[in-house]
């Protein structure tokens, strides 16, 4: 092999190497959660499925922790084909890597409150969502904002009506994001 092959060989493997979108992100810039982290232990919503946003066909998962999983990921139109992905596993493998699929839930009284990371480019932000519970099977998000020097910022005027499909097994809630 001639030196101008190498040569071009080498290039060609830096210019690869240092163009890989697999680098690491740096966690620690990301926003912190501001919502803490409680059991839920009422009966407001049920939370033996998921609730799903015909907004968007996003799936979230709630769990007695206090944890809300979903939102992003593979999403299709298919309730079928995505309830195979729940079941084979492939929206938890998901999941576990990435940290904006994760958040904290509060509910009290008739209001709900949640808040997730939200999938930008750079440190993630992180982003809270409020509504009204209107039944055990349905909540209406109707705000979001971010929580900045101890105010909101950037508040939005939503209507994101969610709808409860009972379903087993849910994906584990168990991560590595949110002790």
């Amino acid at each position: 092999m001639n030196k101008n092959k190498i040569l071009m060989l080498l290039f060609t493997g830096f210019i690869l190497s240092s163009s890989s979108c697999d680098r690491e992100r740096d966690e620690s810039l990301d926003d912190k959660l501001s919502l803490e982290k409680i059991d839920y232990n009422g009966n407001e919503l049920r939370i033996d499925g998921y609730f799903i946003c015909l907004h968007g066909f996003a799936p979230y998962f709630l769990y007695r922790n206090g944890i809300i999983m979903g939102g992003t990921g593979e999403k299709n139109n298919d309730i079928s084909i995505m309830e195979e992905w729940f079941r084979n596993g492939s929206y938890a493998t998901h999941a576990q890597k990435y940290k904006y699929d994760w958040g904290i839930f509060q509910i009290s009284g008739n209001q709900i409150k949640y808040e997730k990371w939200a999938p930008v480019q750079g440190p993630l932000l992180a982003a809270t969502y409020e509504g009204v519970i209107l039944n055990d099977t349905t909540f209406v998000i109707n705000k979001s904002y971010r929580v900045q020097d101890a105010g909101k910022k950037a508040p939005s005027e939503l209507h994101w009506e969610y709808h409860f499909k009972q379903f087993s097994p849910k994906p584990d809630s168990t991560n590595r994001f949110i002790p």
